[in-house]
């Protein structure tokens, strides 16, 4: 029995360190994507600092020892995530560093460290933050970097599939699972930060509202039975365009971040192995095969304009009406390619915790 109990331990802590790792992937890249295409979101403009805490009432007693062994997570706000290249990190800070004071106001847990950090920035100030380290009191200056007003969230749906709701982005857990490396991530990420930027949710639930005034309604009045084509109608509206456009968009902030945007249109390949029928067949989405090469085609775009110096920014209007003048040949062609998105509908479900069952938050809070 007490080899049972050791090996249980063994495999809780794994599981902890696999939620983990998975959050500090999506955290990571999802600070790259937003930080390096500020100049790009318009309004939608934050400010933030890469600092996420923890604390040990975030989790059940009975998780609480192994949580504080692996992680090093105390009663105080603990430092949790702090991404590469973040202003957090650049000044040092680590993992487990546990915060005590922020600009010279004490701090007891991380509601208050949060709070104290927000007012900050509010005001434009750098920010002193005193934190223990082994026993030793280190004190750090940060300041807060732009970021794109799009947080990324994971959901612990086992379906392969991210999607945006106008103001976030979602990423499945299912997902994170089958994507291969970071370049891939980051070009569902980007093709998800398009979405919002390109207000497609937005559009979306506009279409859908008129489809359900104008055909919904007169049934409604004139039967009494509600048959939902209008709001589904409208919904699908343009559909595929928005993703051709998100795809297309999507690459550019891919590249902008840094990431090998030749990766990215091969995960519609291994797509296509998860669902062979997406080849060929596209509904509210294009099929994988399109996908793959309008990516590829907005990939070649993008690497052309690095040869010859040129600012990365995609060549698309500022509003997606184009895609409702199918018939406007001068405007299409001075369209740039638009092509693929990745995986899924936009009936978002609620934010989830990660994989572990303590309550390791999935929401990237800066």
């Amino acid at each position: 029995m007490d080899s049972v109990g050791a090996e249980a331990k063994f495999q809780q802590t794994l599981v902890l360190r696999d939620s983990v790792d998975k959050l500090d992937r999506l955290n990571r890249v999802g600070w790259d994507i937003r930080s390096r295409n500020a100049e790009l979101c318009g309004e939608r403009v934050v400010h933030g600092v890469g600092l996420r805490f923890l604390e040990l009432d975030d989790y059940k007693k009975e998780q609480r020892e192994l949580v504080q062994e692996v992680l090093g997570v105390s009663w105080r706000p603990t430092v949790f995530q702090i991404p590469p290249g973040s202003p957090g990190a650049l000044a040092g800070m680590r993992r487990g560093d546990i915060v005590l004071l922020v600009s010279n106001v004490q701090v007891a847990n991380k509601k208050e460290a949060h709070a104290a950090i927000d007012a900050a920035i509010e005001k434009g100030e750098e920010i002193p933050i005193v934190v223990e380290r082994g026993g030793e009191r280190l004190t750090f200056v940060i300041k807060a970097v732009p970021l794109c007003g799009y947080p990324v969230l994971l959901n612990k749906d086992p379906v392969v599939n991210a999607y945006a709701d106008g103001d976030r982005i979602f990423v499945n857990l299912g997902l994170l699972k089958f994507i291969q490396s970071d370049d891939e991530l980051a070009g569902v990420i980007g093709h998800e930060l398009a979405h919002n930027t390109q207000k497609h949710v937005r559009d979306k639930v506009t279409n859908a509202t008129l489809g359900r005034l104008l055909v919904d309604l007169p049934v409604i009045v004139l039967t009494g039975v509600d048959p939902n084509v209008g709001w589904q109608i409208g919904r699908s509206l343009y559909s595929q365009g928005y993703e051709f456009e998100a795809d297309y968009v999507g690459q550019y902030y891919t590249a902008r971040a840094g990431y090998d945007i030749r990766i990215v249109p091969n995960l519609w390949r291994r797509m296509a192995l998860d669902d062979p029928k997406g080849i060929t067949l596209g509904t509210t989405h294009p099929c994988t095969s399109e996908r793959f090469v309008a990516l590829d085609a907005a990939a070649a775009e993008i690497e052309n304009k690095r040869k010859n110096g040129l600012a990365l920014k995609p060549e698309i209007k500022s509003s997606p009406s184009w895609l409702a003048k199918k018939d406007d040949k001068k405007d299409e062609k001075k369209e740039a390619p638009k092509d693929l998105a990745p995986n899924g509908p936009s009936s978002a479900p609620a934010s989830g915790p990660a994989p572990f069952s303590g309550r390791i938050s999935a929401d990237v809070e800066e």
